[in-house]
């Protein structure tokens, strides 16, 4: 069996998750860590016991602390926060040269499956087109644009001949534009706009349960679990 901890464990993904790890038979959760504490709860990382894998959705601030602690017990890390800075990022890269990180700003695969579809329009798009993004979440979020938004972002603008920046909120200038909305109870819905005066196509992809990212990050520590070292990604999962 793989034993799995989760940091972040009282948050409404760690409770998701530790649901979904409890169903599958291959797994093992073995405890978690919060700044909160409750039941199988630690004060500190290096409190836990035994496992193969850290699955974490919780909170960018305490990335440093996760990292020197995985590389400090060789353990793998599932990393499935979003709001990472630039900084955090090459952090992440330094890291994964020690110990196996995966990472994904959307474990769902068919946000990855989006991403693919956006790739192929996009290499196809002129400048008539307008480009616009509807990115939809629950009135607690955070971190604005989402992770996904930046990440379906990248898909579009890494293909397109023309490249646009990003621009949140409306504008006159010619960008790819992401509207962030935070309402209601909104797990994930992200809506990718091309429209010029011919013609309009529309992409949309809507999460119904939180369940879909905690499935995503399960497959991914079972894909980490036994690698040494390197970052990882849903093209590696989904590609393997």
């Amino acid at each position: 069996m793989i034993k799995i901890a989760i940091s972040g464990a009282l948050g409404k993904m760690g409770q998701v998750l530790k649901k979904q790890i409890l169903l599958d038979e291959t797994l093992e959760y073995i405890g978690g860590y919060d700044r909160k504490r409750s039941e199988q709860i630690v004060d500190k990382l290096d409190d836990l016991g035994s496992f193969d894998v850290l699955i974490d959705f919780s909170t960018p601030t305490i990335l440093p602390a996760l990292l020197d602690f995985a590389k400090k017990h060789h353990k793998a890390l599932v990393l499935a926060t979003t709001g990472y800075s630039e900084d955090d990022f090459l952090l992440i890269k330094s890291y994964s040269q020690h110990i196996p990180i995966f990472y994904s700003a959307n474990y769902s695969v068919g946000i990855h499956l989006l991403t693919n579809a956006l790739k192929v329009v996009s290499s196809q798009i002129d400048s008539s087109y307008d480009i616009e993004m509807i990115d939809k979440h629950h009135r607690f979020k955070k971190d604005s644009p989402s992770g996904t938004a930046f990440k379906l972002y990248d898909a579009v603008n890494d293909a397109l001949p023309e490249k646009r920046a990003l621009i949140h909120g409306e504008s006159s200038e010619n960008g790819v534009h992401v509207h962030s909305l935070r309402l209601g109870n909104y797990v994930g819905e992200h809506t990718v706009i091309f429209s010029n005066l011919s013609e309009t196509l529309e992409f949309t992809h809507i999460a119904h349960e939180k369940s879909v990212f905690a499935e995503g990050a399960i497959k991914a520590a079972k894909f980490i679990k036994d690698k040494k070292s390197g970052l990882f990604g849903m093209d590696d999962l989904l590609g393997a």
